[in-house]
C-alpha cells in the first residue's frame, strides 16, 4: 500500500505568513495615522488662512481697524472686540505666535502690521504669515508638507 503525500500548508508557513501580514499592517497603519495628523494640521492652516482673509476683507470694506488676538492657553485666534474666533478642530493642534500688540489689518489702504501665526501638532508645523502690505500665505516648517510650501 502506498501513501499519498498531501499538499497543503504547515503551520510553519502559516504562522511566517502571518507574521508579514501583521507587520505590513503595522507599517501601513503607522503611515495612515502620520498622514491623518498631516491632513488634520493644513486643513486647520486653511480654515485660518480663510478666517485671516475674512478679517483683512472686513477691516478693507469698513475702512477700520481690525486687530488680531492670539491665546495660546485657549488655543484661539480672535479679532478685539468682537465674538468672532478661531478655535482648531482638532485637540492635539497648538497655536503658537509672537504678534506685535497691534497686529491687524488696517483699512483701505489695505495695509496690515506684519504677523505670523503657528499651528502644530506632530506632523509638523504651519505658519500662516501676513506682510506689511497685507499680502497672506501659508507655509510649512521645516520640511514640505502635502501641498504646502516652505517658509523660506
Amino acid at each position: 500500500m502506498e501513501w499519498s503525500r498531501m499538499s497543503g500548508f504547515t503551520l510553519l508557513e502559516m504562522m511566517v505568513v502571518m507574521l508579514l501580514v501583521s507587520s505590513m499592517a503595522l507599517y501601513g497603519l503607522h503611515g495612515f495615522k502620520q498622514q491623518r495628523m498631516a491632513l488634520q494640521l493644513e486643513q486647520a492652516g486653511q480654515v485660518l488662512l480663510t478666517f485671516l482673509q475674512q478679517a483683512q476683507r472686513r477691516a478693507f470694506a469698513e475702512n477700520s481697524t481690525v486687530q488680531i488676538e492670539v491665546n495660546a492657553e485657549q488655543r484661539s485666534v480672535g479679532i478685539q472686540n468682537t465674538s468672532r474666533m478661531y478655535v482648531p478642530s482638532s485637540s492635539d493642534i497648538t497655536v503658537a505666535s509672537q504678534l506685535t500688540k497691534n497686529a491687524g489689518f488696517y483699512g483701505v489702504r489695505n495695509n496690515a502690521l506684519a504677523g505670523h501665526i503657528d499651528l502644530s501638532n506632530s506632523a509638523g508645523t504651519v505658519s500662516v504669515i501676513w506682510s506689511a502690505q497685507g499680502r497672506l500665505r501659508l507655509c510649512v516648517q521645516p520640511q514640505r508638507l502635502l501641498g504646502i510650501p516652505p517658509c523660506n
